[in-house]
């Protein structure tokens, strides 16, 4: 049974883990505007706040807390796992890891029907056909978190109680995250191109991408992972010579692969200079279609929000 099929009276309710990060922010404003009840739960009080500003009601806890995830997933039909804690890879890998473990476990203790476990396109490998939802992983680095937190969110017990579904974001562009430390070295000169820019990177805005979990929440199929991408992969160096652009500002100067393995580590190297065309049509047959076509028509918006007086 999927949410829309519900008889359940009033609106629906909806916990977002990890609401107040860059696209937990975005996913509890897209939950609110289509009607839904929406709890964030954050572990800092001043994240509440921005909760609280796009719409949603702010628990703070911690989703490596039993007794507060009770608490917040009590009277709710679906829960998000959007949780990271970036700052260690210890802590990192158990809100991300064991967070989807305890998630499932208590939504299953509180009734909830639906979960969804927000992950990445970079646990995929690199290749040159377009990538579905099917094609063949290879997580490395950072990915590799991701790619145990899906394992262990679509193996925990108990296994048939409660509907399961895995969403991975393409490079979710917008004021925040990776974005706006790329923009912000371009803008000042330091950033570099790793390898010739061939490879394609594919772009979600992140409205797009929240809107996306609404979709999957409502009409995604149990089980299932969805790819969530604009549909129009780019050439890395196509795109980071736009950002310049629209920014006043050289294009930024290429880095030999060899050396940014040396200088940031093989994983982050290679994540950077792989090749990764998704396709998002699984996505659109559940009649998601983003605002944003193509980044040259979002990113424009997003640096003129960034930097009002640089942003054409």
């Amino acid at each position: 049974m999927s949410p829309s099929d519900s008889t359940h009276s009033g609106p629906r309710s909806v916990l977002v883990v990890g609401a107040g990060g860059f696209l937990g922010r975005a996913v509890v404003r897209s939950f609110a505007d289509a009607g839904w009840e929406v709890r964030g739960l954050v572990r800092d009080p001043a994240k509440g706040e921005l909760v609280r500003a796009r719409g949603g009601v702010p628990v703070i806890g911690d989703v490596l807390d039993p007794a507060t995830l009770a608490g917040a997933l009590r009277g709710c039909d679906i829960a998000i796992h959007l949780a990271a804690h970036p700052s260690r890879d210890e802590d990192e890998a158990r809100v991300r890891v064991e967070g989807s473990r305890r998630l499932v476990a208590s939504a299953s203790e509180a009734g909830l029907r639906r979960l969804v476990l927000g992950s990445g396109y970079w646990v995929y490998a690199s290749r040159p056909d377009p990538i579905e939802e099917d094609a063949a992983v290879e997580p490395r680095g950072e990915s590799r978190v991701n790619f145990d937190a899906e394992r262990a969110f679509l193996e925990a017990a108990p296994r048939d109680s409660i509907d399961r579904l895995v969403v991975r974001p393409g490079m979710v562009y917008g004021d925040g995250s990776w974005f706006r430390d790329q923009a912000t070295a371009i803008r000042d000169g330091r950033y570099r191109v790793v390898g010739d820019g061939r490879n394609r990177w594919s772009f979600v805005d992140v409205a797009d991408a929240a809107d996306a979990f609404v979709r999957v929440v409502v009409s995604g199929v149990s089980g299932s992972t969805y790819n969530v991408a604009d549909g129009h992969p780019a050439p890395l160096r196509e795109f980071v010579d736009f950002v310049a652009g629209q920014l006043g500002v050289p294009p930024p100067d290429s880095l030999p692969l060899d050396q940014a393995e040396a200088e940031f580590g093989d994983d982050v190297a290679r994540h950077l200079a792989a090749d990764r065309p998704v396709s998002g049509q699984r996505l659109r047959t559940l009649g998601w279609t983003p605002r944003f076509a193509t980044y040259r028509d979002g990113v424009p918006p997003v640096l003129r929000e960034m930097f009002p007086r640089r942003g054409r």
